[in-house]
Formats: C-alpha cells, sequence, structure tokens
C-alpha cells in the first residue's frame, strides 16, 4: 500500500468500527482485522472500511505465532476479547504464554500493544501471560472521547461498566 509504513493489527475486530475510526484518522497506518467468526468480517467488511484498512478471516493466534515477522508490527489493539467462560474452554482464550511471547517477539522496538476488557479476572490472566515478556507495563487510559472504539466498548461506558485497560511497550534496547 503506498505511503504506508506502519502496521498496527486489531485482534477481533468484530463489526468493524474501531478499525474504521482509526483508519480514518490515520491514513498513513495500514490497519489490519484478524477476525475468527466470519459473520463478524462480512459486517466488518460491509462498513466501506478506508484504503488503509483491511479484515481477514484468519485465526489471530496462528497469524502472531506463525506468520507475523519479528519486529514487524508498530501495535496491536486486543478490545474486549472473547472471555471464555466454561472452564472447559480456557484453551480457546487468547492470551497464553506462548501468544504473549509472539506478540512480545512481533512488535517493533518501541511498538505496544493496547488491551482494553470488562472482564476483571481475564484482564488479570492477560497480565500474568505478559508479565514474563519483555514488555513493559505503561499506565494508560483509553480516553472515553476516542472516536476509534468499538461498538463494546461504546456500549459498556454507555452502561458505566468498569473497563480493564493497559498499555505495554516493547522497549527500545
Amino acid at each position: 500500500m503506498p505511503g504506508t509504513s506502519a502496521i498496527e493489527i486489531e485482534i477481533g475486530p468484530g463489526d468493524g468500527r474501531f478499525l474504521y475510526e482509526a483508519a480514518r484518522a490515520r491514513p498513513e497506518v495500514l490497519f489490519v482485522g484478524l477476525e475468527t467468526r466470519a459473520g463478524s468480517v462480512a459486517r466488518a467488511r460491509r462498513r466501506a472500511l478506508p484504503e488503509n484498512a483491511r479484515v481477514l478471516h484468519l485465526d489471530a493466534r496462528f497469524v502472531v505465532e506463525s506468520i507475523v515477522a519479528d519486529e514487524s508490527i508498530d501495535a496491536y489493539h486486543v478490545y474486549f476479547p472473547d472471555p471464555w467462560w466454561k472452564k472447559r474452554h480456557a484453551k480457546r482464550r487468547l492470551f497464553t504464554p506462548a501468544f504473549a511471547d509472539a506478540i512480545a517477539r512481533t512488535l517493533r522496538r518501541g511498538g505496544a500493544l493496547y488491551l482494553v476488557t470488562d472482564v476483571e479476572t481475564r484482564y488479570r490472566e492477560m497480565l500474568d501471560a505478559l508479565a514474563t515478556t519483555a514488555l513493559r507495563l505503561e499506565p494508560w487510559e483509553r480516553s472515553p472521547d476516542d472516536p476509534a472504539q468499538s461498538s463494546y466498548e461504546r456500549k459498556y461506558r454507555a452502561q458505566k461498566r468498569g473497563l480493564y485497560g493497559a498499555r505495554f511497550v516493547r522497549g527500545q534496547l
């Protein structure tokens, strides 16, 4: 894509609202959404995404762990991942130690991982998985006025739900 040098990946873009708004606001960045649900991919694509945004029907864990090159991504965005409530579904949860290592390996130096969820238990599990990586936790709170919010974020903010967010940055050295 001409004119783009930065690449940011949203894992689980749902209906594509974040991708749409983020891509419109920052046309110099290529935004890629990785989504496993065919219906969500179709909804996101119907949103008429800007030229610098794509939604792919692929499993993010496989893509990040096996395909994405080392130090090639400027940012990952993970907003309201499926909590997989049942104990027998725990293996489907996104943030495993292997996935956290892959995120750290594929982020460029100075790159960031942004997380937001409404499920405190899953948030703590994500923090635990990321604690052993080369990423450092930095204070961060998503602005409620940011137009690039997922549908879930807009809905949960309107409901005044407690939200848990974090930003992890890969160091420069």
